[in-house]
């Protein structure tokens, strides 16, 4: 198993998607082995996979049911992934690298205990998409109109700005560990107040730096209660949970339509420089009794 892969020394950095001028794009976090959760949320929102993209923060396997499954969203043309942390512990599993950072041991004792099963049952499928998954990038930047990036973790092991992402085509495999492990940049937001308010369905942090040098940037990784920005950051892992025997009760991970959000994080924005004692903000709901994001 481990003697037939290609050995990786570097991954891309990121890609580069053009702008859907036919449908809409939508942002999810962790699926984290839930594919069957995802695919009813796809349906709820009307999801047209002719017109429509996802893009995927990374850490599709591991902890649930589905992982092989989940994996193989990377297949589809209407679905683009980054690496998460969880993709770089199955490459170093199945040797395309040594990690510095992760336990083979560790991988198959913990969420990826799947692993065996699958090597056993569908080698052939795993191999497959396992070449697939060594070919996708630390980051994506989608060049809409209202551009926006996807990572698993934050930029900041390599800087702040644009350039990290677009100097060079890609990055050593190391670095990826890092990068698709940080959690620098919502360190510094826990410490912040925050405005609480609502997206639709979904509880919003919003802390009093919500833009940085990037264009909006979704990110997994780091658990969060609340949807939570912070210099151009928006961490969306809220968790996934199925057991299959109550499918109709499963929380499923959060999706987000990107021009949506990003139209209203902006209005956000704008209507905080407008101070008046005595008004409301029309879209955002303030939430009553709400914790700061963790």
């Amino acid at each position: 198993m481990r003697a037939a892969v290609t050995k990786l020394s570097r991954l891309t950095r990121c890609l580069r998607v053009p702008a859907n001028a036919a449908g809409r794009d939508w942002v999810v976090g962790d699926l984290h082995g839930h594919r069957s959760v995802f695919e009813r949320q796809l349906e709820r929102v009307a999801f047209d996979p002719r017109r429509d993209r996802v893009f995927s923060v990374g850490d599709l396997i591991d902890r649930g049911p589905e992982s092989l499954e989940a994996l193989s969203l990377i297949e589809e043309p209407w679905f683009f992934a980054v690496l998460g942390n969880h993709e770089m512990m199955l490459l170093d599993y199945l040797g395309y690298y040594k990690s510095r950072v992760y336990s083979r041991k560790v991988f198959a004792r913990g969420g990826g205990q799947w692993i065996g099963q699958a090597i056993a049952d569908r080698r052939k499928t795993l191999l497959r998409l396992a070449e697939r998954l060594a070919a996708l990038p630390l980051a994506i930047h989608v060049e809409a109109e209202n551009a926006f990036n996807v990572m698993h973790g934050d930029l900041l092991p390599f800087g702040g700005g644009a350039c990290a992402l677009f100097d060079e085509p890609t990055v050593c495999v190391h670095d990826v560990d890092r990068a698709t492990s940080s959690r620098l940049n919502i360190a510094q937001a826990s410490g912040l107040a925050t405005d609480a308010l609502h997206y639709g369905e979904h509880s919003v942090r919003i802390t009093e730096s919500p833009f940085g040098e990037l264009p909006v940037t979704y990110v997994g990784h780091s658990p969060v209660r609340h949807v939570t920005v912070h210099r151009s950051y928006v961490y969306i892992e809220q968790g996934v949970c199925a057991r299959p025997e109550k499918q109709d009760t499963a929380r499923g991970p959060t999706v987000l339509e990107h021009a949506g959000f990003s139209q209203w994080l902006k209005g956000v924005v704008a209507a905080r420089s407008f101070v008046a004692p005595t008004d409301t903000l029309s879209s955002p709901t303030p939430l009553r009794n709400a914790t700061r994001a963790t």
